[in-house]
């Protein structure tokens, strides 16, 4: 990639941030009444179930999601939508519209070199949603599903960057100038979009640890961190080079050496049950 190139890109990208410019497509209607629906302290089980079922795509994968081995009791195989979301839950049946809207978005691009770059981000992204999942099992101040989402969406405004990268061919091919362009605008794009979207700021925040993680401690434990911590995670693999007694944040979280196994053995189950699902 040229330096010209480059410089145009990082332009482009700093303006429509700048001016509060960042697009994507919306997420379907269903995925916004479901969120709104299930906002309020007061959801209404039959109003869920309505708009859920006019989603044909969210009611199959519920019923997969509600019949797999982590969420099916034996052979009781559910065979009703109010049985499946009630069995779920409403956070799950959240998450599983947002996951297939996710998808979704990271499957609609034809240009073969960001369909590529889409695909794997894709897939990071599912690791890092049951990773935070996992990690907030184990940690009191922070519902899993939230985790899940959080992890999820973090790294959307990779999507926006390579969509935009489109018109820079130099830079869809130059895989190592667009980790750095991931590295520098991903955050704050991410923070942009989780907010245009309508997300809490916390839940925006999470995409953004260099500014909001609180390494002290003491300090009041959030979403940030669990996502910091589970990136970590993947990180390191199956390598065990994490030590969380000599790392803040996993200090913080209150996971030491003893939790790791478990944390590792629930994110195998829950990336398992998600991919069959979202088959």
């Amino acid at each position: 990639m040229s330096r010209e190139d480059r410089f145009r890109f990082v332009s482009l990208l700093a303006l429509e941030l700048e001016n509060n410019d960042i697009e994507l497509p919306s997420l379907p209607d269903v995925v916004m009444k479901i969120r709104k629906m299930l906002e309020s302290d007061s959801a209404d089980f039959d109003k869920v179930s309505q708009a859920v079922s006019l989603d044909p795509v969210l009611v199959s994968r519920l019923f997969v999601f509600a019949n797999s081995a982590y969420y099916s009791r034996g052979n009781d195989k559910v065979d009703s939508l109010e049985v499946a979301i009630s069995r779920l839950g409403f956070e799950v049946v959240r998450n599983t519209a947002m996951s297939l809207a996710m998808k979704q978005l990271y499957g609609s691009n034809k240009h073969a070199e960001a369909s590529k770059h889409l695909r794997a981000i894709w897939a990071n992204g599912m690791k890092l949603s049951c990773m935070a999942w996992a990690v907030a099992k184990k940690v009191p101040a922070v519902n899993p599903e939230s985790a899940y989402l959080a992890g999820l969406t973090h790294d959307v405004g990779k999507l926006y960057i390579v969509t935009k990268a489109e018109e820079f061919p130099s830079i869809l091919g130059d895989a190592a100038s667009l980790k750095s362009m991931f590295d520098e605008w991903n955050a704050q794009i991410t923070k942009t979009i989780m907010e245009s979207w309508g997300f809490s700021d916390e839940m925006a925040e999470s995409a953004d640890a260099a500014t909001y993680r609180d390494e002290d401690p003491e300090s009041a434990v959030r979403l940030v961190d669990v996502i910091w911590a589970a990136g970590k995670l993947l990180e390191a693999g199956n390598s065990g080079t994490v030590d969380p007694r000599e790392i803040p944040t996993f200090v913080k979280l209150g996971v030491g050496r003893k939790a790791l196994p478990d944390i590792m053995g629930s994110y195998r189950d829950k990336l398992r049950s998600m991919q069959e699902s979202l088959a």
